[in-house]
């Protein structure tokens, strides 16, 4: 598992040499960019069967494109609602390779294009985002690609929420919509007045969400905005998982974070953009409470993590908090990156890339998913 703890380690020393200098260095935001870009892009499969379902259609595409076995009308079946973004993407890539491996590299590096692009608009401590980006998303991009390009989509579009410029925001939302339809969930944010609403108004809103989420509310909502590409039985395995009681972390995260917020409630400026920020985490936390019963459930408050990232960020850097908060920040993320880490174990060992011929890196995920055994033995035959 070295060379995933070597990736908190280097965003560690990043924040240390900082040192309170160079907080915005552009610089160097985009070397640690795109070392987690070529590190999640480069592996080979890691992070579960999602990359399968991923490489199978994109394969089956590919080869329409190039007029194999398939014409390119016949693959539009494979679009989940109105995901046509997705759909036109891999086409374009379709037309320079037809390797998977490619697909995901590519893919991955649009993400943190992105996430770059995201930063720079609106972070003001780099190095700390980075650690808590580590600690809360980074993970995610290693499997679910669809979701977390429509997430850098969408964070595109938060200045024009306090900028009030209605048409570059839904334009921006229809096409990360039109990657993973979830991405519908971050329209009420521009309805949402800016201001700092009492603390009761957010008690009882929270409440609201924990108690619709103990009804059937939420399984309409998993079931319109599913995962299923169209491609195989395990999309109906996958969809399986979704109900899993009570996730008791949920309601932890969503009590955490709140307090934090609340403890710090009166530091959080009355500019636009930081009150924008401050109701994005708000609705993260209800989204928590909203699907508390469902494994997967928790994906639709990724697209409001640029809140967290930001508020975070600010308030440990702000003179007038507590000395406690930085530590608290660092110590917190850690904590969720080892979380993940542990228990994505045998999805992520042994690390390897595509660059190596051989099996992948999760041998269990791929002797149950992997769709064409040739690419064990010639990562790059197509």
């Amino acid at each position: 598992m070295f060379p995933y703890y070597l990736v908190f380690i280097i965003a560690f020393f990043y924040y240390l040499a900082t040192n309170n200098k160079n907080l915005r260095s552009n610089t160097l935001l985009f070397l640690f960019f795109s070392y987690l870009a070529l590190f999640v892009g480069l592996g080979d499969m890691i992070g579960g069967y999602d990359r399968y379902i991923y490489g199978e259609c994109f394969d089956f595409i590919s080869d329409a494109v190039h007029g194999k076995e398939a014409k390119l009308q016949d693959t539009l079946y494979l679009v989940n609602g109105s995901e046509y973004g997705y759909w036109i993407w891999q086409v374009f890539v379709g037309f320079f390779t037809r390797n998977r491996y490619i697909f995901i590299l590519l893919s991955t590096i649009l993400m943190y294009v992105l996430y770059y692009i995201a930063f720079r608009q609106y972070i003001k401590n780099y190095p700390l985002a980075c650690i808590i980006f580590l600690g809360v998303f980074y993970y995610f991009t290693m499997t679910y690609i669809r979701q977390t390009i429509a997430v850098g989509i969408v964070w595109l579009s938060v200045r024009y929420i306090w900028e009030r410029k209605p048409l570059p925001f839904f334009a921006i939302i229809l096409l990360a919509f039109s990657f993973h339809n979830a991405a519908a969930v971050f329209i009420p944010m521009y309805f949402l007045p800016i201001r700092k609403f009492s603390q009761n108004t957010i008690i009882a809103f929270l409440t609201v969400c924990l108690i619709l989420g103990l009804t059937p509310l939420p399984s309409f909502l998993m079931s319109s905005t599913g995962d299923s590409m169209g491609m195989s039985s395990r999309t109906a395995s996958y969809a399986g998982q979704e109900m899993v009681g009570f996730r008791l972390e949920y309601l932890l995260e969503a009590i955490f974070f709140t307090t934090i917020f609340f403890i710090n409630y009166k530091i959080v400026p009355r500019t636009k953009h930081a009150l924008t920020f401050l109701n994005m985490s708000l609705m993260f936390c209800g989204f928590l409470l909203l699907f508390i019963r469902f494994g997967q459930g928790g994906r639709f408050g990724w697209f409001f993590f640029i809140g967290i990232i930001y508020l975070f960020s600010y308030l440990s850097m702000n003179k007038k908090v507590a000395s406690w908060m930085k530590p608290l920040a660092l110590l917190i993320s850690f904590l969720l990156f080892l979380r993940i880490t542990f228990s994505w174990t045998e999805l992520l060992i042994p690390y390897k890339t595509f660059l190596t011929n051989g099996p992948s890196s999760s041998q269990l995920t791929a002797e149950r998913y992997e769709y064409d055994r040739v690419y064990e033995n010639d990562k790059f035959y197509r």
